[in-house]
C-alpha cells in the first residue's frame, strides 16, 4: 500500500492502484481490520448495503471495487469531518452512482431511512467500553475506537431496524468480547451463522472475530479455520497477501 501526504492527509493506494482513499495524517484511519471485513462479506448482485460508522468510506469502496452489479452501498457516518472525507473517497474513485454518505447518528436512524432496506450491514463498530483502557485524546479517534457516542446495542439496534427479513450482518469485534457479541445479537434476533478468529501469529490468541449474522435465522452455526495475519518470520500470510491483492475470503 502506498501513501503521499497532501496537507495534513494522506491518499493511500490499494490493489496496484484500482482504488485510491484519502484519510487524515493524524486521527482516525482505517486498520487492517476493515480490509478484513470488507473481504469476510458477501454479496450478491442487486442488493442493498449499508456501512454503520463508515469513517472514511474505507468498506464501501472495498465492496464496490470487488463486487459487480450491487444496487446501492450507504455509508452512515457520525462525524461530520470523516463524512466528508468519505464522499471525497466517493468521487476520487468514481463511485458515485454506487455509494451514498450520510451524516447520521445510528442511534436516530429511524428518521432518516425506512425499515427493512437493505439486503446486508456492516459494521466495524467501536468496540472498547469507555471504562476500558485509556481513551485516546483524540477525539476523532476516541470515537471511532471506544464506545464514546454508541454502544454495541445501538450498533445491533439500528442493524435489526435496516435489515430485510433473512437479511445478513456482518461485523468484527474484539475476539475477547465474543460471548458478549453472540448474546447481544441473539436478543436483536440477529442468529450468528458464520465465525471466524483472527489471530496475529499461530500459536497466539485470537485478536478479532469476524461473524456473519442472519436476521430470524435458524440456530446452526459455521466455525471457519482461523485467519492467521503474519508467518513466523513477520510477514504476510499467504491469505492476507491474497486479500491485498483483491481477493474475498468467504
Amino acid at each position: 500500500m502506498a501513501s503521499a501526504n497532501i496537507d495534513n492527509e494522506t491518499v493511500d493506494v490499494l490493489f496496484n492502484g484500482k482504488l485510491r482513499v484519502r484519510q487524515p495524517l493524524h486521527g482516525y484511519r482505517f486498520s487492517i481490520v476493515s480490509i478484513l471485513l470488507a473481504a469476510f462479506t458477501w454479496l450478491k448482485k442487486k442488493e442493498r448495503i449499508a456501512d454503520l460508522g463508515t469513517g472514511v468510506g474505507i468498506i464501501p469502496l472495498l465492496l464496490a471495487m470487488r463486487n459487480e452489479g450491487i444496487e446501492q452501498i450507504v455509508g452512515i457516518e457520525l462525524q461530520e469531518k470523516l463524512a466528508g472525507v468519505a464522499l471525497q473517497n466517493v468521487s476520487m474513485n468514481g463511485l458515485d452512482d454506487i455509494i451514498r454518505v450520510y451524516n447520521e447518528d445510528i442511534r436516530s436512524i429511524n428518521g432518516a431511512l425506512l425499515p427493512a432496506e437493505f439486503d446486508v450491514v456492516v459494521s466495524n463498530p467501536p468496540y472498547y467500553r469507555v471504562s476500558s483502557g485509556r481513551i485516546n485524546p483524540s477525539l476523532q479517534k476516541a470515537i471511532a475506537r471506544h464506545e464514546v457516542s454508541c454502544t454495541l446495542d445501538d450498533v445491533l439496534r439500528a442493524t435489526s431496524y435496516l435489515l430485510k427479513e433473512s437479511g445478513r450482518f456482518f461485523i468484527v469485534f474484539p475476539a475477547s468480547r465474543t460471548i458478549t457479541l453472540l448474546h447481544r445479537l441473539r436478543s436483536f434476533a440477529l442468529e450468528p451463522k458464520r465465525l471466524r478468529w483472527v489471530h496475529s501469529y499461530q500459536g497466539e490468541q485470537a485478536k478479532f472475530i469476524l461473524a456473519e449474522a442472519h436476521k430470524g435465522g435458524k440456530e446452526e452455526v459455521e466455525v471457519l479455520p482461523p485467519l492467521m495475519l503474519y508467518t513466523q518470520s513477520g510477514k504476510y500470510s499467504p491469505e492476507i497477501e491474497k486479500i491485498y491483492s483483491g481477493a474475498i475470503i468467504h
